[in-house]
């Protein structure tokens, strides 16, 4: 038999991502989210509106979605426990400004989408920020007869509740055990 959970948080294996933006502070950050989805050529985002980032993204219409590899994991704490200082110098990501979006790609980031901001949907504390993509950039590496093998693009997933929260990726498709990485700044 099931039994009821309360928590007032449930990630159930959400991928993690880079959230590139133009910054009036800084010129340029990134934050680190797990709250995203694509159809097509619209992705959504959902983040806290009173974050740093969600009033920098709603300002300048824009932002680029980069989606880490495990090799990452500093770089993806970072994003995400330090807030409203220059994460991007902090990390010492490299970087490339988008063909179309003003806002950072992150060169050692393995995917990439360059995204305008199209409207923006509040839900209580939560902005739903919905954009068109209109550039994504893949590493080579991951393209093999003109299609994106999914063996090798390995990303790196959010699970947690109130209690916990934790990253996971698996090392490929075969390697069901995977591997855990429990936060380093907490």
């Amino acid at each position: 038999m099931r039994k009821n959970y309360e928590t007032s948080k449930l990630y159930y294996g959400f991928p993690v991502i880079l959230l590139g933006y133009k910054d009036v502070n800084f010129k340029y950050n990134f934050t680190t989210n797990s709250s995203s989805y694509t159809l097509g050529d619209m992705m959504v985002i959902g983040l806290h509106c009173r974050s740093n980032a969600a009033k920098q993204i709603m300002n300048f219409k824009e932002f680029t979605v980069n989606i880490p590899s495990e090799n990452l994991m500093d770089e993806i704490e970072i994003g995400g426990f330090f807030h409203k200082v220059d994460k991007i110098q902090l990390s010492k990501l490299d970087y490339e400004i988008g063909e179309f979006i003003d806002a950072p790609i992150f060169t050692a980031c393995p995917v990439s989408m360059e995204c305008k901001v199209e409207n923006v949907v509040m839900y209580g504390e939560t902005a739903n920020i919905i954009a068109s993509i209109k550039k994504r950039v893949v590493n080579p590496i991951l393209i093999e007869d003109g299609k994106l093998n999914s063996d090798k693009l390995n990303s790196v997933l959010f699970f947690g509740d109130d209690n916990e929260k934790i990253y996971r990726y698996l090392r490929n498709l075969s390697d069901k055990a995977g591997k855990f990485y429990k936060n380093k700044f907490e």
